[in-house]
Order: structure tokens, then C-alpha cells, then sequence
């Protein structure tokens, strides 16, 4: 048995996604992808650099949890920039909660020269082994981050993107491939946490479908990672998460800038009446539920003001209202295209 510290440096309530370890993860976290992804006269893809203001801002106003993962290429910059606070006294490793995910397929935002997408095309093949590859890409990014153990990996999708379509046949093969595929990618991560090297392993982007490898493993995941807004909340996959036991974490719980959630005619009338801003509504719609957000914004006003969300309540009404906003409208796209 590991022991791990859980001193915290600001007020974010905590959620507890492994009991057995006591880890807890602080429920408003920061997102290290960077880059544009709506905007077409612009750059369209990652883009790392943009995380060296971003995260020391994002540390000068009290965030303690970061949300990393391979793919992003942000990895070394995220070390880097907690490795200052480090060294100048201003908060040490029990501090802070770092996220990895590995297991992401190679995407047009990535042109992966690097190798930081898992290589989809490899997961039939006998003479490749999917758990050595998972194993390297921790131990990557373990020495990205330049971090002793990780406070949780996910693994970053459930299979290759266009799995899944209309040919009920291909579909089913498709379906034993990545079950296969997935159960390999978790005895890895199961093998990293066991040694320590991971407090807590979850995933990412899953439907209910691509849990089917459930019964075959010996540790549960500890959080599902998924896009949840008012404007697109996937109820179905909420419920069958909190009915195992599985925490919700929220990517793109603003829109990302894509969906006009912000400017919500409900989401306004509260943010006056509690006097605060839509963003922090919504922040705070997501937290009574127990599920942990992940804004991004490259404000650090803004920034700060998304930790700011703890002085106030909204009442069971008001929950209910914002969950009628429901339009299924995501920010990027959904995982409903893989097996």
C-alpha cells in the first residue's frame, strides 16, 4: 500500500475517485490542451506554447489540479511551470494533482511526428503488444512532467475513431477487437497503479458500450472523463456511471466558446440573481452534482474567478432548470463513431 499526501492549496472542494488510497481530486481543475480548434482563420491544432502563460497564471491564482495527457504535447511545459513553484517554496508535490491519459488515436490536430498518438492501426496485430506500449507511454509521461507518480491516468479514448457506423457485421468485429484492445490498455494501467507510479486510474470519452471489459478487470476505474454542459449533458452515460460507482469529469463545461452556452437566457437571469457570471453558474450546476469541471480560459481574471464558485448555492430548482437546457449540442464531437 502507497501513501500519498492530500494537503490542499486553496478552497476547491475535493472529490474522493479512489477510497481505498483516499485520493482526492480537487473538483475545479485546468485544462493543459491548448490550442484552437473552432476558429478557421486561425492556427487549427495544438498548440503547446500557449501553456507557458497560461499555466503560471493559472497557478498564480490557486489552481491545484492540472489535466494533462500525452497527445497534448503540453507535458514539459506543465513540469516545468510546477517545478518552479517547487523550487521557490510555493507548494510541494502532495500540493498538487496532476492528470496523464495515453491510449488517443493519431488525429489531424496531432500530426504525432513525435509519437505521442497510440497507433490504432497496430491493435490486431499479434507481434505488437498494446500493454508494452501503454507501460512506455506513463513512464513518457512520467519523465514529460518530470514527476515522481501521476495522481491519475485515463485512458484518453475507448478505441479508433470511425469504429463504429452502419455495417452491423463490421460493427461486431470492430466491437471483440477494441474489447480486446481496451483490456490490454487497463491490465497496463492496473500494473502502473499497483507499482505505484499512478494513484488512480480512470477513462475518458466512454459510452456505456465501452465499459463491456467491466467484468474482467480487478480495479474499477475510478472516473470517466466526458463533455458535459448544459447544453449537451449525456444522461445515459451519467446514470450508469453513478450507478458504478465511476466519478463524472467534465471537459468543455463552457463550450469551449462553440456552443453559446454563456449567453443562456437561464444561465443569465441566475448569474444576476447570485451575482456572478454564466461561467460560474454552470461551474457551480456541475459541482453540487459531484462532478469535477475542467474550464478552460486563457484570462486569468477569469481563471480566478472559476475557483470562485464555493459561497454560494443554487437550490434544486434551479439544478433543474439548467438540466432542461439539454440540446445534445457538444462543443467538438462525441465518442458514438467507435466500436
Amino acid at each position: 500500500m502507497f501513501s500519498f499526501g492530500k494537503k490542499q492549496v486553496n478552497n476547491v472542494e475535493s472529490i474522493v475517485i479512489d477510497k481505498e488510497r483516499d485520493v482526492r481530486m480537487p473538483s475545479i481543475g485546468f485544462g493543459c490542451a491548448f490550442g484552437n480548434w473552432t476558429d478557421q482563420s486561425k492556427f487549427i491544432g495544438f498548440q503547446p506554447d500557449l501553456g507557458w502563460a497560461a499555466i503560471s497564471a493559472a497557478i498564480r491564482v490557486g489552481y491545484n489540479h492540472f489535466d494533462g495527457a500525452l497527445v497534448y504535447g503540453s507535458h514539459s511545459i506543465l513540469g516545468q511551470s510546477i517545478g518552479k513553484g517547487f523550487a521557490d517554496g510555493t507548494f510541494v508535490r502532495d500540493d498538487i494533482f496532476v492528470t496523464s491519459k495515453v491510449y488517443h488515436p493519431c488525429v489531424p490536430l496531432s500530426l504525432n511526428t513525435q509519437g505521442h498518438a497510440f497507433p490504432m492501426d497496430k491493435i490486431n496485430d499479434a507481434n505488437f503488444s498494446i500493454k508494452d506500449r501503454i507501460t512506455f507511454d506513463i513512464e513518457r509521461s512520467l519523465a514529460e512532467t518530470n514527476l515522481g507518480y501521476l495522481d491519475l491516468v485515463l485512458m484518453h479514448w475507448p478505441g479508433p475513431v470511425g469504429s463504429y457506423g452502419e455495417d452491423e457485421e463490421e460493427n461486431m468485429k470492430n466491437v471483440a477487437i477494441n474489447k480486446a484492445a481496451r483490456l490490454e490498455v487497463w491490465r497496463a494501467m492496473e500494473e502502473a497503479y499497483k507499482c505505484g507510479k499512478v494513484r488512480a486510474i480512470g477513462v475518458s470519452n466512454f459510452m456505456e458500450r465501452h465499459f463491456d471489459f467491466l467484468d474482467e478487470c480487478e480495479i474499477k476505474p475510478a472516473c470517466n472523463q466526458i463533455e458535459i454542459s448544459p447544453y449537451i449533458q449525456q444522461r445515459d452515460i451519467q446514470d450508469f456511471c453513478q450507478k458504478n460507482g465511476i466519478k463524472l469529469v467534465a471537459w468543455a463545461p463552457l463550450g469551449s466558446g462553440a456552443t453559446g452556452v454563456l449567453s443562456d437566457p437561464t444561465i443569465k437571469e441566475l448569474a444576476g440573481k447570485y451575482k456572478k457570471n454564466a461561467g460560474q453558474i454552470i461551474l457551480r450546476w456541475l459541482t453540487q452534482q459531484g462532478i469535477a469541471a475542467l474550464p478552460k480560459s486563457s484570462n486569468e481574471g477569469r481563471m480566478k474567478s472559476n475557483l470562485e464558485i464555493f459561497d454560494f448555492k443554487l437550490t434544486d430548482e434551479e439544478i433543474k432548470s439548467i438540466n432542461a437546457l439539454e440540446q445534445e449540442k457538444s462543443s467538438v464531437f462525441t465518442s458514438g463513431s467507435i466500436a
